[in-house]
């Protein structure tokens, strides 16, 4: 995003981890749904 115009400073990161899983860490597959990057656009 910051290649393409939007300001550090208009950013935030934040971390969940093992918090808030969509699927089980039991399968292979599940583990893989887990591993995702969400952007929540915000005016």
């Amino acid at each position: 995003l910051i290649s393409h115009g939007i300001s550090a400073s208009r950013l935030t990161v934040e971390g969940y981890g093992f918090s808030r899983p969509v699927a089980s860490n039991d399968t292979p597959e599940g583990r893989a749904l887990n591993r995702r990057v969400q952007l929540k656009p915000i005016r």
